[in-house]
């Protein structure tokens, strides 16, 4: 394991980017807090009432497969070297492999942070534009909520999949057997080599079937044709080296002592 360079353990995160976190988390309950009250009293009868329902659940799923793709980014796009990208995106996630429970250290600020500012830059239009009575931009607010919402969550659910089971509430837990929410039992396959597959963390109900399309291995064959550079698939093999290593390591002093 001798010329291993792993990620630093550490990573940008300074106090004028935290208090930037703490705008956005407050910007977006108070857009959350508006349009839900929007959608509450633009709704006037039953079907129009199902119809916010259904677009919410599809939400759900859609945030899902956002959360897939973006973590499949991370983990095999770019460089940690890379302009601003790098050490506030791609670095997070390829630390993350060499330690898991890193995120379980995290507050909710740092958590879900950057998740609440995007959001932020999501919903602004959908409470400008958003009409008071049903139709197609009062629906698609509906629809542009459920993200915004499910996409605060996102970091927190797979907060907790790290978490050890007794340090979370039953609910929680009970809401991860469901498989409502991303579970521990669920997520421990992307974290396991070779680390290519089960990359959705909001609840993971889509990661079977991406994983049967080969979803992201075809992503990875059109990347590859028109920016193979761009392409950081060797990451993978590090991160299997590092956890060898680590074990390697941790072993050695019990095979001195005996």
């Amino acid at each position: 394991m001798r010329g291993l360079r792993l990620p630093e353990k550490k990573y940008a995160y300074s106090r004028g980017h935290r208090m930037l976190e703490i705008a956005g988390i407050i910007g977006l309950f108070a857009l959350l807090g508006y349009v839900a009250w929007r959608l509450i009293t633009g709704v006037a009868t039953v079907g129009q009432g199902l119809a916010v329902l259904a677009l919410v659940t599809i939400g759900y799923f859609v945030t899902d497969f956002i959360s897939g793709f973006v973590h499949w980014a991370g983990d095999s796009l770019g460089s940690e070297t890379m302009p601003v990208l790098g050490a506030h995106f791609v670095k997070p996630f390829r630390f993350h492999h060499i330690d898991q429970k890193d995120i379980t250290r995290h507050d909710f600020i740092e958590t879900n942070g950057n998740n609440c500012i995007l959001s932020v830059l999501l919903m602004l239009h959908v409470a400008i534009l958003m009409p008071r009575t049903p139709g197609f931009f009062f629906y698609y607010g509906a629809l542009m909520f459920s993200i915004a919402l499910f996409t605060l969550g996102t970091n927190q659910f797979h907060k907790w999949a790290h978490n050890e089971p007794q340090e979370l509430h039953p609910i929680i837990r009970g809401l991860q057997r469901a498989g409502l929410i991303l579970s521990p039992e669920h997520h421990k396959t992307h974290h396991t080599a070779p680390f290519e597959t089960y990359y959705c963390i909001t609840h993971g109900m889509l990661n079977p079937l991406l994983a049967r399309a080969r979803f992201f291995r075809r992503a990875e064959k059109l990347v590859a044709m028109v920016a193979p550079d761009f392409l950081y698939l060797e990451e993978r093999h590090k991160f299997e080296a590092a956890r060898k290593a680590a074990a390697t390591a941790a072993d050695a002093p019990t095979a001195a002592a005996g």
